[in-house]
């Protein structure tokens, strides 16, 4: 899978070509569809997330691109990003369909990736963590604290598993911290806080890491590809209606983590060891 930094980088436009219907489940109703490369002609099975269904707008697509970008920079098995293009031609194939609606007020470029067949939830019993299960775990847990994404918790994990490797999906909620008034934020977003207390507690896997002593650094680390190259792609890639000054609140606040890394480092250890 490619990364964003990679120089031949290219973020595939899909034309939607026909329906397979809305996805078992998915508050933003997200649908399986059939599609066509613009570029290469290359078909395919994609999901669309319609930027104007339930929860989604200009700014979680975006949310949801950058959040994908980033979980793959830092080799975290993540959906690969596409843009999918929504015309007047497939919004009429269905017609009369769930989903209707959302596709209508939703015609032009949205959010989508590439369908993964094979993925299961991960079982609630009798299931092994190895090594390299809980290194995994550890890494998505590190970064959704740094993207503040509360929505990977025990009842909606948004993490599925193909027998080898867990895989993240659903970022329209990352970066949380847009959406709270200037002065109510955490001025020192490296430091754990009340206001993160609950959103790490309900995550999926601090249940699994809790009570055991994690060294943070070498993921932290990672967390230096952010950088200038990096968000120049992010502005080069990001369609141009979606960005918003949002996107440079996200960096400024992240960009202050990255800035104290062996804080945020020790700060993961500590709230796994309560």
């Amino acid at each position: 899978m490619q990364k964003l930094s990679y120089h031949e980088y290219r973020l595939p436009i899909i034309e939607a070509l026909g329906s397979f219907g809305l996805m078992d489940t998915g508050t933003t109703e997200p649908m399986s569809i059939r599609g066509v490369d613009m570029e290469t002609g290359k078909r395919g099975h994609y999901v669309v997330k319609f930027r104007h269904a339930n929860r989604m707008t200009i700014k979680s697509s975006c949310r949801e691109l950058l959040g994908a970008w980033m979980a793959i920079e830092l080799d975290i098995n993540a959906v690969e990003p596409v843009l999918v293009n929504v015309s007047k031609e497939f919004v009429n194939t269905i017609i009369g369909q769930y989903g209707y609606q959302s596709a209508l007020k939703s015609i032009g470029i949205n959010f989508g990736s590439v369908y993964v067949d094979g993925l299961i939830q991960i079982p609630v019993t009798k299931f092994s963590w190895d090594d390299d299960l809980l290194t995994q775990a550890k890494m998505i847990f590190m970064f959704d604290m740094f993207i503040a994404n509360a929505d990977r918790g025990a009842g909606k994990p948004n993490v599925l598993y193909n027998g080898d490797s867990l895989m993240v999906f659903d970022h329209e909620l990352a970066y949380s911290f847009v959406n709270m008034l200037p002065f109510l934020r955490n001025k020192t977003p490296w430091i754990f806080s009340n206001l993160e207390k609950e959103m790490y507690e309900r995550h999926y896997f601090y249940s699994i890491l809790r009570g055991i002593e994690h060294n943070f650094m070498q993921q932290v680390e990672l967390l230096q590809r952010f950088d200038d190259d990096f968000w120049q792609k992010v502005m080069k890639w990001v369609p141009k209606d979606w960005q918003t000054e949002e996107l440079k609140d996200i960096r400024s606040h992240l960009d202050m983590i990255i800035d104290n890394k062996n804080r945020f480092s020790e700060e993961l250890t500590k709230i796994l060891l309560v």
